[in-house]
Parts: C-alpha cells; structure tokens; sequence
C-alpha cells in the first residue's frame, strides 16, 4: 500500500490534476449521453403488449411531403376487425376531429365558479387499458368509457381547475352539454407518445366515422408487412387514384416517438438520427477519454522508467511490479467514476434545457453495478501495459533513451488518432451549422419576420362571411399592420385538396393541396404577387358560396409552378380562368398568381398549390398578423389574448412567432448541433491535454540535446520549429484520414434535405488549419519554455 501511494504522489503534478479532471468531465458527458439515449429509447416501453401493437400510419413521400402521419380513418381498420391477424382495435380521437361528425367537443366549459378551457380533449375507444397503462389515482376509467357524459382528468387538470386532485362527481358544464368526472388518472410519463388530459367516451351514434388515431393489436406471429397489404387495399377503396403511390406502414407503438414524421402527433416527435449520432458521440468520446488515460499512463511509464529500474534491481518481482500498476490504475480509474458521477449530479439538469429532453439521475443499484464494471474494465486496461511490458522489461533496457522514444511511438500513435476525431467532429459540426442557417433564410415563398400565429380559434369565427368582427378587432389593435386566417399553420403541413380541372382540361397529378384563408393573405403572409391581385374586402364575391342548386363558387390564388404544371406559360393570362371539380359540382376562379411557396420544412418539396377563399371543412383555424417593426411581440401577444377573452369567450389561446414555429422543423437537427458544439469543445480539450502531456515528456527526454544544441548557437525558433515539426506532420497524417469519414457522413445527412447546401472546401481547409494552428501554439509554448531555460541549470551535473 505505502508504494502505490508514494507511486501516485509521485504523478500527481499539475498535468495529473489537468488529465484526471478532464477525463472525469468526459466521462461525465458519456454518462449524459447514454442517459439520453436510454431515455429516448424508452418511449412506450411499459405499455401492455407492447411487441404486438402497432398505429397505421400513411407515408405520403411520393407526393414530396416528408411526412409518415398518423392513418386517421378508423374504418379501414374496423373494415377488417374480424381478420384472423387483428386481435383487437383501439381508437383515440381528437376532440378538434370530432368536428368532423357533428359530435365536436365544446372545449369552453363552466367548473362551478369560471369560465375555463379543457386541455387536451380525446374521445377513447372503452378498451384503453388493454392498450395503455394508466394509474387511475380515483374512480372508474372502465365506466367512464362505457358511458356517455362522463370524463376521465389526469392529476394536474383536476388540480388546475379544482385545486383538488379527488374531484369525483364534480361537474363541468358546456354550451350543450354537462359532464360528470368519473375518473382522475395521474399524468403520463414524459417517455410516452401519447399526451392526453381529458378522456370520454364515444357518442352513442356516429353517422360517419371520425378521424383519428388508430392502434392495431396483432394476434402472434402475424405477418406485419401481409397485414399493412391488406389494410392498404382497403385503404384505397375509399381514396382517388393518386393515393396508390403512397406506402402504408405499421408502426411499433414503441417506435412512434422516434419515427413519427408529422406535425399531427399528440407531441413533438424525437428523432431515430439524433439518437444514432448520440451513440456515435458516445463511441467517440469513450474513445477520446480512454486514450487519454492511456496516453498518460504510457508518458507516466516513461517518466518514471528509472524509478522501475531502481525497483526492479533492489529486488522487486514482476508480478509485484504488475499488481501495483494494476491497483494504481483501477485506483485511479476509480476515483475518476466518482467524480464523473458527480458532475453528472451537477449538471443534468443543463443537460435537459440543452437538449429539450427529461433525463433523470438516480443512484441505482444498476448505476453502482456500471460504475464498478466501468472502474475495473478500464483500470484493467490501462494497467495491463504498464504490468505486463515494462514490468518485464530488462533493467538496462528501462534507462535507454531508445526505449522512451519507442513509448512515444505508440502515444503519437494514440495522439494522432485524437487529432483525427477533433477534426472529423469540427467538419461535422461547421456544416451542419451552415446548412441550418441555410434553411433558416431561404426563400420559402412567405415570409416568418414580424409575425404572429394565433392557433386553434373556432373557424366559425373566422371563415364565415357574417362573422368577420374576431379579425376587425385584431386588426384595430395598435401595432398590427395586416390580419388573415389560414386552416393550417403554412410552417407545418398541407392538408388536404381537391382536384381541379382548367380550361384546357389539364388536371395536376398528385396532391393538390388549397389553404383556405380570409382576406389580406397575401400582406399577412408576405406572399410574392406576381399577376393580379390578392383577396380584399374590396371584392366581397370572391367570398365563398353555396349557391341554391347545391353548386360551389370560391376564388382562388394559384403558385406559380401549379400554372406552369397545367400548361400556360403566361402568368397573365389564367387570370379570371374558372377551374372546376364535377365531383363537388365546385367553379374556383383565379384572381391571383403568387411565387411558389414551400409548406413546411426544407425536407419537403416545393409542391403547387392554391389559396381559396373561406372555403372550410375544419372546426378551428389560425389567425395570421403581421405586426410593424416597433410593435412588442410581449404586450401584442397579451392584448390580442385580452380581446380574445373579454369579447369573443375564448380562453387560453396559444400565440407564437411564425419564425419560432419554422424553428421547430429543426428541432432535432438543433439539438444535434448543440451536442455536437460541446463535444467538439471537450474534444478538442481532451486533445489539447494529451498533446500537453506527450510534449512536455518530449521535452524533458530531450532537455539536454536541446541545452547543447543551444550552446552551440542553434537559434530559439529553430529549435522550437524542430520541436513542433513532427507534431504537425502527426495532424496533417490525421488530416488525410479524417477528411473522407468527414465527407461520407455529412453527405448523407444532407441528403435528408430536399433544399441542401453544398460542402464547401473552405470548411475542410479551416478545419485542418484551426488544429494545426492550436497544436503548433501548443507545442510552440511548451518547447518555448523548455529552449528558454539556461543550459547551465540543465548540464551542470553532466
């Protein structure tokens, strides 16, 4: 015991402490990061049956949307309930969606005392528990499901409302309806796709079938990709003829999370990349920290290769030789894990802002079991050199210079593979960041600067002709320069169209996708007019008809692509065109022509689409503003909900930026910089020490050449660039091998973008300058000071 603590206070020097705080600190971000990858894979793991449930979704990539949505026709699935692959269908519907049917929840209720908005309505089918695992804290959720008027809250809705969590039988009173609260369930889990506060049951009778979410719990051993067969035929019995190219696709209920791709799920989804280049981090990092250890010991082993010889020539054996430098390692493996831990304690929580996500740290069993395996794995590791090769290593061999220079063979060797990983990630990183400024301004046809979204306001406040005072009002409101409505927010997704026919009886293939808006779309939105003019209050019949005999008339703004697409190279002259669609009986006429706009993000393609005029089928809408420059988004957002509330009864709106909104597309892509950005700094730490480590033994191995070369007349500066010469020829060597890996990998993230930059040169050029310029300042200080010292200090005993 008292050699292995004289042989760790002989390392302890200020390189030591540098080393062994910074590997504890990687080990930290390690630890972070498989946590975050636990987490993410989590998503759903408890539910029941979870290897046999699946949600139908459609992927419409054919059409050129990025977007796997959610199958939200329950009568497919219902169409084949009694199919020996189904054993059981579940269905949760949208309170929103059930507008669609007649049945559409009043989400404005009465608790007794205020005026209060339900969050988070959905109609559930009565066998949720066979599908979802809920705590029910008080009640009867089976009851509740089984009966009509009836709700289930979860914990925090009964809190906010009743600031009582045991609300049973309590009543909640809306416009038609009053409803009993039969069952209080604690909140979901944040690793669960699902975000639901408020369950009921379905109405008795539903004339047609509502859209929502459709889960499938297979019967064993089906054949998932016979049954998605199946149900697509079924599917397009009720669809048009372009629906055929679309894929429709079975989804693990444990899967959803990470590979839902659309703007209808109940959250926003993760991101099966994200967790990919995580675990790609993790191999990285653990890589970069274990040559670090190994690094210094190897330098240890060489700066104290006399103090082994003296050792070994006083009678120390081999393998007591090999057990004290198998126990210092594991010792001070050991007490780097400790230390890991608590920085991992410390910092978690900046973690979870960092990247949006909600680990948790707690000390488990499982969690000591790791740190144990962790210690003596890489203890071992680290040992094994130093207890097998030097221990065994001839006496007159140890004090060789010849020797210490084959050491530092192998730790360039590790140190170059350092400098490679530095590299590689600060390519990854710069490109990713431009490509993301890149989507950022690009050109999408509207504009995101100076505007505001008001979501999910009631559509009959804003698509019915008569009812047009909710939009006065926020037009009247001071810094507001202009106001639409839209069904949809133009940052997310389309919805659906309808196929028009022109006059030259050209029909776009495809989707063809119409926002419905009010008037002012074109100032509100910032749309590019290139031919005729926009929807005004001037010309009330643009205005959406019914007309007598059951016929349809709206006006309608096209894109630029879709008037190309049908034929007509003149902008000009579709202007007054009526298009028509014999199913609907619908005459659309062109009042205007704008630039092609891009919904969503720079995943999607720039497809053609129209703008029409009220014409609406949905039960809420938005509410677009463009506000003047010296206007404060804080105080507009609390006016416009003042108004909102005082004089049309309408409570808890949301209103963002558009720009915020056009953020979220890149969600995950942010959160991939963000990790990569940190990583890149602790990398290029990390590299940094073990490059401080390496020269300073250098150094000190060549001390004397250098006091003799100096005596000479050798200059400062030529004997610091000797130094630093083969520093630099280890990063160029990294350089070269970093630089294909480089480019192979952000190609193919790029290629997830239908917009994408091209990978400039300059990045890879600045990459290998940057680290060479800090390996040079590096070495240049390190050999600077080393050449500075007087050669008498250093021969005076030769």
């Amino acid at each position: 015991m008292g050699q292995l603590i004289i042989s760790i206070r002989t390392k302890a020097t200020r390189l030591f402490w540098l080393h062994f705080i910074s590997y504890s600190a990687g080990l930290a971000a390690v630890i972070l990061l498989a946590l975050f990858v636990k987490h993410e894979l989590s998503y759903d793991s408890n539910q029941p049956d979870k290897q046999r449930v699946y949600r139908a979704h459609v992927d419409y990539k054919s059409f050129g949307f990025d977007t796997l949505m959610p199958m939200r026709d329950l009568a497919v699935a219902l169409a084949l309930k009694n199919d020996s692959d189904i054993e059981e269908i579940f269905s949760l519907i949208p309170a929103e969606f059930m507008g669609y049917v007649d049945h559409h929840f009043n989400l404005d209720a009465h608790n007794g005392e205020t005026n209060v908005k339900l969050k988070d309505v959905y109609f559930a089918s009565n066998n949720l528990d066979r599908f979802i695992n809920l705590d029910i804290i008080f009640g009867n959720l089976d009851l509740v499901l089984n009966t009509p008027n009836q709700l289930a809250i979860s914990e925090s809705e009964a809190i906010r409302l009743f600031a009582n969590a045991n609300v049973i039988g309590r009543r909640l009173t809306t416009k038609n309806q009053a409803y009993i609260i039969g069952a209080v369930f604690k909140d979901l889990p944040t690793h669960t796709h699902f975000q639901f506060s408020v369950l009921t049951a379905f109405p008795n009778t539903i004339e047609k079938q509502p859209h929502g979410y459709v889960y499938i719990k297979t019967a064993v051993n089906t054949d998932i990709a016979e049954l998605e067969t199946k149900l697509f035929k079924e599917y397009l019995k009720t669809k048009s003829e372009e629906h055929k190219t679309v894929q429709y696709k079975l989804i693990n209920i444990t899967d959803i999370y990470l590979k839902g791709r659309s703007t209808y799920e109940m959250k926003a989804p993760g991101s099966i990349l994200a967790v990919t280049i995580a675990c790609g981090l993790i191999f990285i990092l653990f890589l970069q920290i274990t040559c670090n250890f190994i690094n210094f010991n190897l330098v240890s082993v060489g700066r104290a290769a006399k103090q082994i010889a003296i050792k070994k020539a006083i009678g120390a054996s081999r393998g007591q030789l090999f057990r004290l430098f198998i126990y210092e390692s594991i010792l001070m493996t050991g007490c780097a894990v400790v230390l890991s831990l608590a920085f991992v304690e410390l910092t978690y929580g900046y973690f979870n802002q960092l990247v949006e996500t909600h680990i948790l740290f707690v000390l488990s069993k499982s969690m000591v079991l790791m740190a144990v395996l962790v210690t003596l794995v890489i203890g071992l590791l680290n040992g094994v050199y130093a207890g097998v090769v030097v221990a065994n290593v001839d006496v007159k061999l140890l004090v060789r210079t010849h020797y210490q220079y084959h050491l530092s063979l192998l730790v360039k060797g590790v140190l170059s593979f350092q400098a490679g990983l530095a590299i590689l990630i600060f390519i990854v990183f710069i490109i990713a960041q431009l490509q993301l400024e890149f989507v950022a301004n690009m050109d999408v046809g509207y504009q995101t600067k100076n505007r505001l979204i008001v979501k999910n306001v009631p559509a009959t406040q804003l698509f019915e002709k008569d009812k047009t005072q909710l939009i006065s009002a926020i037009a009247d409101l001071p810094g507001v320069d202009s106001v639409t409505a839209t069904d949809i927010n133009i940052t997310e997704q389309v919805r659906g169209g309808v196929q028009l026919t022109w006059p030259n009886g050209q029909v776009i293939e495809g989707v063809a996708p119409s926002v419905v808006t009010s008037f002012n779309v074109v100032e509100a939105l910032g749309l590019h007019l290139l031919a005729g003019r926009g929807f005004s209050e001037e010309f009330q019949s643009d205005w959406y008809q019914k007309m007598p005999d059951g016929s349809e008339q709206v006006a309608l703004i096209v894109t630029e692509s879709m008037v190309h697409l049908a034929g007509y190279k003149s902008l000009q002259d579709v202007i007054g065109m009526t298009l028509t669609n014999a199913d609907s009986n619908l005459n659309a006429t062109i009042v205007g022509v704008v630039a092609d706009v891009k919904v969503g993000s720079a995943k999607q393609e720039m497809i053609p689409l129209s703008f029409n005029l009220a014409r609406n089928y949905i039960p809420n809408g938005n509410i677009v503003i463009k506000v003047t420059d010296a206007a404060s988004h804080t105080d507009l957002k609390t006016q416009i909900a003042d108004v909102l509330k005082s004089r049309f009864s309408i409570l808890d709106i949301e209103v963002s930026t558009l720009a915020d909104d056009y953020a979220k597309n890149y969600k995950n892509e942010y959160r991939i910089i963000t990790l990569s950005k940190w990583l890149l700094i602790l990398s290029t730490v990390l590299t940094l020490i073990s490059l401080a480590v390496l020269v300073s033994q250098t150094v000190l191995s060549q001390q004397k050449d250098l006091a003799i070369k100096k005596v000479l007349g050798a200059p400062i500066m030529q004997l610091v660039t000797g130094l630093s010469l083969s520093y630099l020829k280890l990063v160029s060597l990294s350089f070269l091998l970093s630089m294909p890996l480089a480019y192979w990998l952000t190609d193919n993230w790029l290629n997830n973008f239908n917009d994408r930059i091209t990978q400039p040169l300059w990045v890879y050029l600045f990459a290998g300058i940057t680290v060479t310029v800090i390996t040079w300042l590096t070495v240049a200080s390190l050999a600077l000071k080393a050449v500075s010292t007087r050669p008498s200090l250093i021969l005076r005993y030769e």
